[in-house]
């Protein structure tokens, strides 16, 4: 075993057995270089990756591969994970040397960590267009000790190009602050949108939950992108993306049509997801299949992902016994041993898409609903309940069955952000539940987003508002990053808009100050990813762009401007929400990189509505509560509510553009002061 058996990551636990002497990042590793003035490999990447696990098993599990390594580089092994601040900075290589970025993320640094070379995925012969790894190695191993001016001189570049990359679309032409900018954006990811098959682009796909995000503010706005949204979320709902025997998402699609997913789970996909199908079921009542996924997926979290603390596990694996997507697929025969009827087997078969053939590898078949369930029921000649009341035990047994299979491995590590974006998801999922009338599942969501919510506050944050990232085994590690203070904040919000609790949003407040004093670029015109005090790397980056998530900053200026809205923000929160968005008014051209930012600007505009409910306990305004519920999926502007203690009786106070109402104690007036003119 090498050094990586001590260590917290599951990932780098994954390469222990590896005869390569993998160190993690830390002093030890980049000492010994700079003793031995040795280049550093540094490979980044993470437990449910695919391509990662492949390379692992051609390169680093090679005696001969890991000869090379061993003899001529430091190797360093980091989870992207637990380190997006060493991942980001990487990435920014590859982007320079004309790749696009992923994982595995393969770089090659000088002592002080200036990149000369990098790449992702390489194969161990030559294929794809690539060297094989041994090639690579030999060729910078000699370009190392051979010709070292031209590597410093490559170092130097990538670290200019790096700068660069860092410093651009920072101009503040334009604005993203009110309904042009949002229907700009819009309208641009609308444009991108597949007319037949849903999503962005042909393949692969992702679900770019973010994106979505802006197209149903627009459509709260004016009605536009309903056919785009909906025929987004059915496709991905109907196609092998989606578990449909246990629910939840997989990472992506690499089709156009959403069948073949790369089978990883990730916690961030289904949080994201599960908010966007819940706000969706609200838009559109009569879609059946939106409280559907909204039902399966909280059940999917609950019972497959939830660690003993009541926070949530990262990620799922694609693999299982060595085979991709094994767990999940199904051939016409174990259909049949486990239904124990031929009949019933080819049921389920007809309907969800398993073929002798297989549409998968290996004779495989990936479930998915070729057709909507109305229309296999009307070919059928039975209704759309008749259908579900067969299917639904069948699906259970299948179920039971498949928890019986080698299942793929599960990465156990708690991150502060990814639950963060859960706990938005389940006080979503728990508010849309709610106007259904399922006040169960409504009263589990919240449960479950509050469990997981103290749970962080008690083990997460420390005294001051500083935060931790990793919790593994109920070790709380390394320093958090910046989205890990907005997203926990945001959920905390969330929370407080749920439960009227006034503690959720004094610990979002305290989130937010820390991040003000310890994050904020001079000026405060920008956050950093890293706090002041954390590790130097070869540059601090600022929080930018979103990626499969959405930016910290994204998510930091809306909690800064709700916060704001509800008169408790820290000192200069408003500025500095202000200054970014003035500073990023160039993201409007790039709603694919901003849509985070695009969305958190509605709070800035004139047409925002804060409202705030006072009274001496929640409980006395859980009918005004219930009426601003009702009424927020029919609002064209952004809403933050607030409670304030008051004597009674219960009042609302309804606040745009810094004019507020005469407190409100009818639901009636209530109703009629948020919708009204700003309502569809």
């Amino acid at each position: 075993m090498n050094r990586l058996a001590q260590s917290k990551s599951p990932y780098l636990r994954q390469h222990a057995d590896n005869p390569v002497d993998w160190y993690p990042w830390g002093d030890e590793a980049l000492e010994r270089a700079r003793r031995e003035d040795r280049p550093i490999l540094l490979s980044v990447g993470y437990s449910a990756c695919h391509w990662c696990h492949v390379m692992a098993h051609e390169s680093f599990e090679d005696p001969e591969t890991a000869a090379l390594m061993n003899a001529h580089f430091i190797n360093i092994k980091v989870d992207r994970e637990e380190r997006p601040d060493i991942d980001e900075i990487y990435q920014k290589v590859v982007l320079l040397m004309g790749q696009g970025g992923g994982w595995p993320l393969t770089v090659f640094l000088t002592p002080d960590h200036r990149p000369f070379y990098g790449g992702t995925y390489f194969p161990p012969v030559p294929s794809y267009g690539r060297p094989s790894f041994r090639q690579l190695l030999l060729a910078l191993t000699d370009l190392w000790k051979t010709r070292r001016a031209d590597v410093e001189g490559q170092a130097e570049q990538l670290l200019d190009g790096i700068r660069e990359l860092s410093a651009g679309g920072q101009d503040g032409e334009g604005a993203l602050v009110g309904p042009a900018p949002l229907a700009a954006a819009a309208s641009d990811l609308r444009a991108k949108i597949d007319p037949e098959w849903g999503g962005f682009g042909r393949q692969p796909k992702f679900p770019n939950a973010t994106c979505l995000e802006v197209l149903m503010l627009q459509n709260r706005s004016d009605g536009t992108g309903e056919q785009e949204l909906l025929l987004t979320l059915e496709k991905m709902w109907r196609g092998g993306i989606y578990d449909h025997l246990r629910g939840g998402f997989a990472r992506y699609a690499v089709d156009q049509v959403w069948l073949v997913p790369h089978f990883e789970k990730m916690l961030y996909d289904n949080a994201l997801l599960l908010g966007l199908y819940a706000d969706a079921s609200l838009r559109w009542p009569e879609r059946g299949f939106l409280r559907r996924v909204v039902r399966e997926t909280v059940a999917y979290l609950e019972a497959d992902m939830r660690g003993p603390a009541g926070s949530f596990y990262a990620a799922t694996d694609a693999d299982s016994e060595g085979v991709e997507g094994k767990y999940f697929c199904w051939t016409p025969a174990q259909l049949e041993a486990v239904l124990g009827s031929r009949d019933d087997a080819a049921f389920f078969a007809a309907v969800y898409g398993v073929d002798p053939r297989g549409n998968f590898e290996h004779g495989m078949s990936i479930l998915h609903l070729g057709q909507p369930p109305e229309v296999v029921a009307d070919r059928l000649g039975m209704t759309e309940a008749a259908l579900e009341a067969r299917l639904a035990p069948l699906r259970d047994k299948l179920l039971a069955a498949r928890y019986q299979r080698v299942p793929p491995l599960r990465d156990d590590k708690i991150l502060t952000a990814w639950n963060g974006l859960l706990i938005s998801g389940f006080v979503r999922a728990a508010m849309a539940a709610e106007q259904w009338g399922e006040s169960e599942l409504a009263r589990r969501s919240l449960a479950l987003a509050e469990a997981a919510a103290r749970r962080l506050l008690a083990a997460h944050v420390g005294r001051n508002g500083d935060i931790m990232r990793v919790d593994f085994g109920g070790d709380v590690h390394t320093r958090g990053y910046l989205e890990d203070l907005a997203f926990l904040a945001r959920g905390l919000l969330d929370l407080h808009e749920a439960t009227l609790d006034v503690a959720w949003q004094t610990a979002a407040a305290e989130l937010a100050r820390y991040a003000l004093a310890h994050h904020a670029v001079a000026g405060g015109i920008g956050f950093y990813v890293t706090a002041d005090d954390a590790e130097r790397l070869i540059e601090r980056t600022e929080s930018q762009h979103d990626s499969a998530i959405p930016s910290g900053l994204g998510v930091m200026v809306e909690v800064l401007l709700r916060l704001d809205l509800a008169g408790v923000a820290p000192a200069g929160a408003r500025a500095a929400a202000e200054a970014c968005l003035q500073r990023q008014g160039a993201a409007i051209r790039q709603p694919f990189a901003f849509a985070s930012l695009i969305a958190a600007a509605q709070f800035a505009a004139p047409e925002a509505v804060h409202v705030t409910l006072r009274g001496p306990s929640p409980e006395v305004v859980g009918e005004l509560a219930r009426t601003v519920a009702a009424a927020r999926p029919h609002m064209r502007a952004r809403l933050a509510v607030s409670f304030e203690l008051g004597e009674a009786p219960a009042a609302a106070l309804v606040c745009r553009a810094q004019v507020c109402s005469a407190p409100l104690r009818d639901s009636g007036a209530l109703r009629e002061a948020l919708l009204g003119e700003a309502s569809r």
